[in-house]
C-alpha cells in the first residue's frame, strides 16, 4: 500500500459524512453506484472501513483529530455487528430508511464529524 496521504483521510471523512446522510439521500449516493440498477448498500461501510483502520496514522500527522476516535470506534462496532450473511437484510436500500440499525449508524456518523476535524 502506498504511504497515505490527505487525499486518504479525506475520503474517510467522505465515507463519514456518507454515513451521517438521511435514509433517502443514502439510497441516491448507493443508486449511483449501482450495478444492474441494484444499489450497493454496502459500499457505505466500505470505504469506512478502509479508512478506520488508518485513523491512528491520521491523526498522528495531525489531518483528522482524536477526540473522534471513541465514537468512530462504536461507528465501527455497529456496522460490524451487523455484517455477515445473517445480517443480509439490513444491507438493502428498504433497510437504510425502516431499521434501527441504520438510524443508529446515521446518529454516530453525525457525532463523529462534528469530532473529527
Amino acid at each position: 500500500m502506498n504511504e497515505p496521504s490527505p487525499r486518504f483521510a479525506a475520503a474517510f471523512v467522505r465515507s463519514v459524512a456518507v454515513l451521517a446522510l438521511e435514509a433517502d439521500a443514502q439510497v441516491a449516493w448507493t443508486s449511483q453506484l449501482a450495478k444492474h440498477h441494484v444499489p450497493l448498500i454496502d459500499e457505505l461501510a466500505l470505504e469506512f472501513d478502509e479508512g478506520i483502520r488508518l485513523l491512528p496514522i491520521f491523526v498522528e500527522r495531525g489531518w483528522l483529530n482524536d477526540e473522534a476516535r471513541p465514537v468512530l470506534a462504536q461507528l465501527d462496532e455497529q456496522l460490524d455487528a451487523m455484517s455477515g450473511q445473517h445480517n443480509a437484510h439490513l444491507w438493502h436500500a428498504e433497510a437504510l430508511v425502516s431499521r434501527a440499525e441504520w438510524d443508529r449508524v446515521r446518529t454516530l456518523a453525525r457525532i463523529a464529524l462534528t469530532r473529527l476535524v
